[in-house]
């Protein structure tokens, strides 16, 4: 008789598990990668639309799994022997000394993977907020449901609303016999009406300035840093509204369109788009309904004879508003303008001095931090 043996086999679903652990590591790699990167995220380059979609390209180092390495053995007695205590000799083919090239790969593969400009959100907006935000401040808006509050004098019979059309019968007198009378005109039925409900107001004032003295580095970090803004607000603060104003000697209302490729032309009078925009608050804004914020960008290049006016009118309107940001953009090595020094001394604005596309991010930190930070040491 054979002593023959069975081994049971069980399935554990390891292959399984192990396809879902790759996806976790391949999301953690993901996202190291976005915060080592999140820099070059708000620049123009890193933005690229593909397939009718916008995509964030972010290299990620590739994850591979552990394996032995085999390398060619160093010569006996040489350097590098197991137990000499001595450097390891480096790989043949390994980088040449001096500026020769060498003929070794790379110790790391890194690929260029896309996600969407949504997945870069959490990141990019991670502990950002519009600071000093007053729940208090409620504006009657956004769809609240709807109701059967609205009458009408015609409609489905289904909707016809009993009480209201007794009531306009009994208002002329009965007929004959005493019985009341419902005429056609009497008749009143019921219709869903939207009603409002209280909301959280808020606005934000975007101000760029479009002067013949903003270059193409200028106009770049002003449109980078206000892309973002908005796309901020839009994704945190569905509600916020946004208005944008331009100025060269005089300011002016535009659409978002006309904001981010308008021109540059003309000179600089910044107490314009100040007071223009105290004037947009005080028609359309109560104070009462509203938090306001105000964001303006500019190279410093004021007309000398405006910076007591601007100053002045800038002062003004930080009164007026929970947060003022003032950004100054130099694109070479010099002293922040009186506007700036100005600013940095008033309690509800924030400064801050844009040198190169980094300082975009950090302008964003900046403005949109709970708490303010020290003023920044510039020269």
């Amino acid at each position: 008789m054979n002593d023959t043996r069975y081994v049971l086999v069980q399935d554990t679903w390891d292959l399984y598990r192990k396809a879902e652990e790759d996806e976790k590591r391949h999301r953690a790699r993901i996202q190291e990668a976005l915060r080592k990167n999140l820099v070059d995220l708000v620049t123009e380059e890193s933005i690229v639309v593909a397939d009718g979609r916008r995509v964030v390209r972010v290299p990620v180092q590739t994850v591979q799994e552990f394996r032995f390495r085999f390398g060619p053995a160093p010569p006996p007695g040489g350097e590098g022997r197991a137990g000499s205590g001595g450097m390891v000799r480096p790989a043949a083919g390994g980088p040449a000394s001096g500026h020769e090239g060498g003929n070794a790969p790379g110790l790391d593969d890194f690929r260029e993977t896309e996600i969407t400009l949504e997945q870069a959100d959490s990141l990019l907006f991670e502990g950002l907020c519009l600071p000093d935000w007053d729940p208090a401040r409620r504006d009657r808006g956004g769809d609240g449901g709807h109701a059967w509050e609205d009458l009408r004098r015609s409609g489905p019979r289904a909707t016809l609303a009993r009480r209201p059309t007794l009531k306009a019968a009994l208002a002329h007198p009965g007929g004959p016999s005493g019985r009341i009378a419902i005429r056609p005109e009497d008749l009143r039925f019921r219709a869903l009406a939207a009603s409002a409900r209280e909301e959280a107001g808020a606005v934000v004032l975007a101000m760029m300035d479009t002067s013949g003295s903003m270059g193409t580095f200028e106009k770049y970090m002003a449109r980078s840093f206000f892309f973002w803004a908005v796309r901020f607000l839009r994704t945190r603060y569905p509600r916020v509204e946004i208005v944008f104003l331009a100025h060269d000697v005089r300011a002016r209302e535009v659409d978002e369109d006309a904001f981010f490729h308008r021109g540059a032309s003309g000179g600089t009078v910044s107490s314009s788009v100040y007071r223009l925009a105290a004037t947009v608050l005080a028609d359309r804004y109560p104070v009462e309904r509203y938090n306001a914020y105000a964001f303006h960008f500019t190279d410093g290049g004021n007309l000398t004879s405006d910076n007591p006016a601007a100053l002045e009118a800038g002062a003004r309107l930080a009164e007026r508003v929970n947060l003022f940001g003032y950004g100054e953009i130099h694109d070479t090595v010099r002293h922040p303008s009186p506007l700036f020094a100005g600013f940095a001394q008033l309690e509800r604005a924030r400064t801050v001095v844009l040198r190169q596309k980094a300082d975009v991010f950090r302008a964003l930190s900046v403005f949109f931090a709970a708490a303010k930070s020290p003023p920044e040491e510039v020269g």
